[in-house]
């Protein structure tokens, strides 16, 4: 029985001594690269044909999900609506007032009201 334990115990400390000396390792890094012997640019370079190629399958994915998801061209920029001097074209129709995404109004710099600010001081310092 005293052969066995003494077996056991010689095999805890073997594996307990290659444990520390392999986890104690700091990772070195070869030729400056990976600490796998690589060079990071040897590895930026194996896969520069597939970047271009999934480059492309995605640009495709994309379109084709655009296609079946939104539906809708995107409007140029020639189609953009916005303030105009021609009251035909300008975004307030003539109105005045362009109507802003969340509902409040702001007047047109072209066919707004010209208001004069009355201004007030609060203190009379003289």
């Amino acid at each position: 029985m005293n052969h066995r334990m003494s077996k056991n115990a010689i095999f805890i400390i073997v594996v307990a001594v290659l444990y520390c000396i392999t986890v104690n390792q700091p990772v070195k890094n070869i030729d400056g690269g990976t600490p796998f012997g690589c060079d990071t640019e040897d590895i930026a370079n194996m896969y520069t044909d597939y970047i271009e190629e999934w480059k492309e399958g995605i640009k495709i994915a994309f379109d084709e999900s655009e296609k079946q998801v939104i539906d809708i061209k995107p409007k140029p920029d020639d189609d953009v609506v916005g303030p105009d001097p021609d009251p035909k074209k300008c975004i307030c129709g003539g109105s005045g007032w362009i109507i802003q995404g969340d509902g409040h109004k702001t007047p047109c710099p072209f066919h707004g009201k010209k208001e004069t600010i009355i201004y007030k001081p609060l203190l009379d310092l003289e």
